[in-house]
């Protein structure tokens, strides 16, 4: 009876310790597997998604460009464009004007006049302003393009046909975009917009800047179509990124869609692993003033519970899901579990 007990006795230390250095071999190759590669997979399905966004985009503004075609009616004159103005009686004023770089014309009598942002039908009421205060009573005039030269804008950035553009009326937002071929997959989610547009007070023309979400001029094209300007710059800057690294299914790089925040990436990342420590998560931020590297700390159960504390991410930033040890320890032994079974080991 002694000689068994002494017999079994090892054999369970001998046990115990084959189970601890499994547990720790396997919490360690847990450890330094966390920044595995994506499966094929969710590759996949994250292109699919991807495509299925741009097509989407690039569908609606098709459609509302078809939608938001606008006549000749509104059309405003504009530099190098070249206009006939008729004076009824007066044929020796009535002749073809051509528009300068400074979008004046020069006239016979009264000089210089600005016509460069005005409807036809406000250049007829310029002219007629002009030669009724010393020269005409009450003259009629009447005005038409015969030349379009100035309805040019480009497009540049992430589009599929970026260029100089020639139209021969003006062009909206989505209508530029809709002749570019549309957004790429690229693409970033604001469109920026600098052109020239005569004040409605002043009647100076000023450079107007615009910052349009691809969002809201999808949604709300009413407010956000704008109509070109002079000399106008379409511009679809391609998308950042951000990154998720450690403990999670998917470790990588995502485009930065929209207002993306840290769950949103802990999403796109497939979500934290079981052995993520989720109350141990960090930001790193590249501070834009010192170039120094910010760390921001991150409880994920806390913005889980309470999205309104959720953090947005910028471009560039990086998403650290750390590891906890005993949860990587025991993630490692059940998966070295069903092996040892494989093999015959049975613990006593």
């Amino acid at each position: 009876m002694n000689r068994l007990v002494c017999f079994r006795a090892p054999a369970r230390v001998m046990a115990l310790v084959f189970l601890a250095l499994i547990f720790a071999i396997g919490g360690c190759a847990t450890h330094s597997g966390g920044n595995g590669e994506p499966s094929a997979a969710a590759d996949f399905q994250q292109q699919v998604a991807n495509e299925a966004r741009i097509q989407d985009v690039n569908e609606q503004l098709l459609s509302l460009a078809a939608e938001s075609g606008i006549g000749g009616g509104v059309y405003r004159v504009g530099p190098e464009d070249q206009i006939q103005v008729d004076i009824f009686g007066v044929p020796e004023l009535s002749r073809e004007y051509r528009v300068d770089g400074s979008g004046r014309i020069m006239m016979p009598l009264v000089g210089a006049v600005a016509v460069s942002g005005l409807t036809l039908d406000e250049v007829e009421a310029v002219v007629a302003e002009k030669y009724g205060e010393s020269y005409l009573r009450s003259p009629q005039v009447s005005a038409r393009v015969t030349e379009f030269r100035s309805q040019q804008f480009t497009v540049v950035g992430a589009v599929s046909n970026p260029r100089v553009y020639s139209v021969s009326r003006q062009t909206t937002l989505i209508e530029a975009l809709a002749m570019a071929g549309g957004v790429t997959e690229n693409a970033g989610d604001t469109i920026y917009l600098t052109d020239r547009v005569r004040d409605p007070e002043s009647g100076e023309l000023q450079v107007r800047t615009l910052l349009v979400p691809v969002d809201d001029l999808m949604r709300h094209a009413g407010e956000n179509n704008v109509v070109l300007g002079e000399s106008a710059l379409v511009n679809v800057p391609r998308g950042g990124f951000v990154y998720v690294e450690g403990a999670v299914n998917r470790p990588g790089a995502f485009a930065q869609r929209g207002n993306i925040t840290v769950l949103k990436a802990l999403a796109e990342a497939g979500g934290p692993k079981f052995e993520a420590n989720r109350s141990s998560m960090r930001i790193l931020r590249r501070s834009a003033g010192s170039g120094d590297w910010e760390h921001l700390e991150v409880n994920y159960s806390e913005i889980r519970d309470n999205p309104e504390l959720d953090i947005p991410l910028k471009n560039g930033d990086v998403v650290v899901v750390e590891t906890d040890g005993f949860k990587a320890g025991w993630a490692g032994f059940w998966r070295t579990v069903p092996g040892l079974a494989l093999l015959g080991f049975r613990p006593l």
